[in-house]
């Protein structure tokens, strides 16, 4: 089976700082990694492997700072790795996005299986697996929580909020998972050094005879602000204690808390 696993290079939020008299994110020389959910995608595609034989494949797209998360890619165990470089791709939309990795994924030719995560760490749009599933006329199985390939088709558990669905496609499809579907392996430090030596192919967007106009620019991302309200019950001594439990009460229930 040949397995194409589409990676985004996401800033690591948990490491993020901002800028406390504005709110805003700190975004320059912010540290990066590959998205959580992809490394979900990809392992689960190196499972598939390791059970039933054939090709990890990954793409990504982005500038040039993308070789950072090729290095990630390889040093976890993929076969290849198809990058598409272009600094027009730094401000592209989902749907630009989508449209450049679904034609790297038609210039790789082979393809069974196409695993994404469902959402990116620092965007969560939500769009990019089902608009590459459109560019590719292919059927999409989302949210997947479980994933199991048989017979050539692939059936899979998808949490869509309300309730677990349970949802069967035929080969080629693509599928899109989520945190819960398994817990990625971290690369021993023999394949992290062995990763950053290995060549990836490089795409460019004339290579793929794609063009991108469409833009987002991100107006206002500012980090809420929380004030505590700072009330007090008084329940110094014992005689207090019924009021100060009644007053605690009635604000619970003036902020719906009960």
């Amino acid at each position: 089976m040949d397995i194409v696993v589409c990676v985004k290079q996401s800033y690591d939020v948990q490491q993020l700082k901002f800028d406390p008299s504005t709110g805003e994110p700190m975004l320059a020389g912010a540290p990066k990694k590959m998205s959580d959910m992809d490394k979900r995608a990809l392992e689960e595609a190196l499972k598939i492997k390791e059970a039933s034989g054939g090709k990890v494949m990954a793409v990504t797209a982005g500038g040039s700072d993308v070789k950072e998360v090729v290095k990630e890619i390889y040093a976890m165990g993929a076969d290849e790795v198809y990058a598409v470089m272009d600094d027009a791709l730094k401000d592209a939309d989902t749907t630009a996005i989508a449209k450049v990795l679904a034609a790297a994924i038609k210039k790789i030719g082979s393809y069974d299986l196409i695993l994404c995560g469902a959402a990116s760490t620092d965007g969560y749009s939500w769009q990019i697996p089902a608009k590459i599933a459109a560019n590719l006329s292919i059927p999409l199985l989302p949210n997947a929580v479980s994933l199991k390939v048989e017979n050539g088709k692939v059936v899979t558990e998808s949490d869509l909020g309300d309730a677990v669905y349970v949802y069967s496609a035929s080969l080629p499809v693509v599928v899109s998972v989520m945190l819960e579907i398994n817990e990625p392996r971290i690369p021993k430090l023999s394949a992290i050094l062995k990763a950053s030596r290995k060549p990836f192919n490089q795409l460019s967007l004339s290579d793929l005879g794609v063009e991108v106009d469409a833009k987002m620019e991100v107006l206002s991302a500012r980090m809420p602000k929380v004030a505590r309200k700072n009330v007090v019950f008084d329940a110094s001594d014992a005689a207090k204690v019924d009021e100060a439990i009644s007053k605690l009460v009635e604000e619970l229930h003036k902020e719906n808390l009960i």
